[in-house]
């Protein structure tokens, strides 16, 4: 495979040309290398202002170099290195002959964060990076006639700045338990996280704080225990990195209590929601929309980005909007992956999910009388596996209602939902959904089973009462119905080419469903009855 550090290379107009974000934690102004980058293809025998050409059907391993002046580099106990090459290539990054660690393997990065000052020296540095171009036909097809490829320069020099400790992403707000609660975060440089929680319980005792710590890392992930009667809750973070501090203040929030949906007094409300992408404003949209509902728990159903691998675009797409940050930071928050997550480490890393560690990418969540089940959108990986735990969870259920969360539907009146000509889902996610998901769920007398990957909101009543609601656009560009909706989906009941959320009310015998845009305008509502076993 060549270098070892990141994961193929791509090469994609959209991966051109993204200028690097305001790093966390900068400080002081950036350090411009002595020289634009230099580029060799023999190993580093000759040098050149431009990369070479790599041949069409070559798989080739470039070196880049370039240095810097640093006068002072103990100023800072971490540096930034911002690098300016196409961020999305498989590339390993050298500093003064010692290898520059990446904080997780298999993403790329525009920004190198948490560079040591001991991998600096004062006064000249030496930058080198090795690029595997693999300008090879795919696998599919091997026998493509490949053009040659010559990779874009760089349009700014590298920089290097100095980093002092703030939390980057989140937090998080996370899955929940009676006795338990999650909270995950990022900071910009290796810092220790303690994690200080206050409940008040519902029986008037006083409150005592719980202090949880996260050893020195980047990524930060507490399990915190609570009394079962604290409901309405706080926590606070504070991150040392040597003599430095950053705080995340005082955050209340609510979980629902043990009784939630017992009654018409007691509904628990909860949203069902995906597929975001990259348009930050819609997402502020529907994000404020979301919070300003309350639920008790949200459950996002994959593509929070365009492409999960690349590091900045959580922070820039997901994370982005102020709205985004308070609902996640303050209303429980449940992830599934979709196909643009590309099983990132980043998502493993900034969520908690329904689980003994937090890191099942399939998750089961009972709250008061309903059973949310959760799974990876791709999870024809390990196909036979899911099919049983799923099976599994379902039967040992006691749930008046059950949803199942994913990414891909089964059926479709938009593009994605195309037929072949014998008449089934070209995508093998749909056809996956009609033979295994939709049988389980009807045998069970599963209330719903909601999706995404469409961006439209599409309810549909199935044969044997199992209804699928996509609520797909949450942000992303929204798809219209297709010419051939009425052949691809016959079991339509609303369409409607909008972003949207699900928001559901269960109360005693009853779950109520509604089906809203950004603005907060009704377009479907539906009440499911409890399930009776035979």
């Amino acid at each position: 495979m060549g270098v070892a550090a990141c994961v193929l290379a791509v090469f994609s107009a959209a991966a051109l040309g993204e200028a690097a974000s305001a790093p966390a934690g900068a400080t002081g102004k950036p350090i411009r290398a002595d020289a634009a980058w230099q580029f060799s293809g023999d190993g580093g025998k000759t040098w050149l202002a431009a990369p070479p050409v790599v041949p069409g059907g070559k798989d080739v391993t470039l070196t880049a170099r370039t240095t810097f002046t640093v006068p002072s580099p103990k100023r800072w106990a971490y540096w930034q290195l911002t690098h300016g090459l196409r961020p999305r290539m498989e590339m390993a990054f050298d500093l003064n002959g010692q290898a520059v660690a990446m904080p997780l393997k298999k993403m790329y990065y525009k920004a190198i964060p948490a560079i040591p000052a001991a991998a600096l020296a004062k006064g000249r540095n030496v930058l080198t990076v090795r690029i595997r171009i693999d300008n090879r036909p795919p696998r599919t097809d091997r026998s493509r006639d490949m053009a040659d490829f010559r990779l874009p320069a760089p349009a700014e020099r590298a920089a290097l700045v100095g980093q002092s400790v703030a939390f980057q992403t989140g937090p998080v707000l996370g899955a929940f338990g009676a006795d338990w609660f999650s909270v995950t975060c990022r900071t910009n440089v290796p810092a220790a996280v303690t994690l200080t929680a206050t409940g008040r319980p519902t029986d008037g005792a006083a409150a005592k704080p719980v202090k949880v710590q996260s050893p020195k890392g980047l990524y930060h992930r507490f399990r915190v225990p609570r009394a079962p009667s604290a409901t309405n809750l706080t926590y606070a973070l504070q991150a040392v990195a040597g003599d430095q501090r950053a705080e995340v203040a005082p955050t209340a929030f609510s979980l629902p209590g043990p009784k939630a949906g017992a009654d018409a007094k007691r509904p628990l409300r909860f949203i069902i929601m995906g597929d975001s992408r990259s348009r930050t404003d819609a997402w502020a949209k529907v994000a404020a929309a979301a919070h300003k509902e309350k639920p008790a728990f949200v459950v996002f159903t994959g593509d929070m980005c365009d492409s999960g691998p690349n590091d900045w675009q959580w922070d820039e797409h997901y994370f982005a909007p102020a709205a985004a940050k308070k609902l996640l930071a303050t209303v429980p928050f449940m992830p599934i992956k979709g196909n643009h997550e590309e099983d990132a480490a980043a998502f493993t890393e900034l969520f908690y999910t329904s689980s003994a560690d937090g890191r099942a990418e399939h998750w089961a969540m009972t709250v008061g009388p309903v059973l949310v089940i959760g799974i990876n959108g791709q999870w024809h990986a390990a196909y036979r596996r899911t099919y049983q735990w799923v099976d599994k969870t379902l039967a040992g259920s006691k749930a008046k209602f059950i949803l199942l969360a994913t990414h891909y539907p089964a059926y479709s009146s938009s593009g994605n939902g195309k037929l072949d000509s014998r008449g089934r889902p070209r995508h093998w996610a749909y056809q996956t959904g009609r033979k295994v998901i939709i049988p389980m769920l009807t045998k069970y007398k599963a209330a719903a089973m909601v999706c995404a990957h469409e961006h439209h909101y599409e309810r549909s009543d199935l044969p044997g009462g199992l209804r699928q609601i996509i609520a797909g656009s949450c942000g992303a560009p929204t798809s219209s119905r297709s010419r051939y909706a009425a052949r691809q989906n016959p079991y339509a009941k609303v369409f409607v080419q909008t972003t949207n959320y699900a928001l559901f009310e269960a109360a005693g015998t009853t779950c109520v469903f509604t089906a809203k845009d950004a603005t907060g305008k009704v377009l479907d509502t539906l009440t499911f009855k409890a399930r009776k076993m035979d």
